[in-house]
């Protein structure tokens, strides 16, 4: 009887190795792994190679992690620079438009921001300090374009503005011929300005 099992363990062990396996050559019988490996129980050494297999992928992956969640914090750190200027810029935009001005506000056109020394109020004028000349009473704070989206820009930074506003046509794949230029006029463009009375 004892025979009869071995003989039913054998057939069902050489069934799952036949659907397993595919052998190169059918006549042959070469093993593909060691008998005493594969029927080993319990080894010890299994144990600790296994655990130090665990602990190695645990460390390779805090490290993964631990990388990934140092590159989100400095996107944190530099969208929260990001949103701190743009409020910043936000403000001092509110401001410029809370400016007394007694003429139409054209965009593409420079204006000069002054404090009156009497009551602190500030306001545009068309002249700069030097047209001015010595006339002028009242403290100069600084000169601003205004832009076509109604915000203002220091005329410090507007060659840096115009730089990062150049369109790039590499960026699409496309040489600076195969893109039309659209016409933006320049404050060079807008040399009326009309008064209101």
């Amino acid at each position: 009887m004892s025979g009869e099992n071995d003989g039913a363990i054998q057939t069902v062990a050489m069934e799952q190795k036949n659907r397993l396996l595919v052998p190169s050559d059918p006549s042959s019988t070469n093993q593909m792994v060691s008998p005493s490996a594969v029927h080993r129980i319990n080894d010890p050494n299994d144990l600790v190679s296994l655990a130090q297999y665990v602990q190695t992928a645990d460390d390779f992956t805090r490290a993964t992690v631990g990388g990934k969640l140092e590159l989100i914090a400095e996107q944190i750190k530099a969208l929260q620079n990001q949103a701190r200027e743009v409020l910043e810029v936000a403000k001092r935009d509110v401001e410029l438009n809370h400016a007394k001005c007694n003429f139409k506000r054209i965009p593409g056109k420079t204006y000069h921001l002054y404090r009156k020394e009497t009551d602190g109020t500030t306001y545009f004028s068309m002249l700069s300090p030097e047209e001015w000349g010595g006339r002028q009473t009242d403290s100069y704070i600084d000169s601003y374009r205004l832009e076509y989206d109604m915000s203002w820009t220091p005329v410090a930074n507007i060659r840096q503005r115009e730089e990062r506003r150049k369109f790039d046509a590499h960026l699409l794949g496309l040489d600076n011929h195969e893109v039309s230029p659209r016409h933006h006029p320049t404050p060079l463009d807008c040399n009326s300005c009309v008064i209101l009375s």
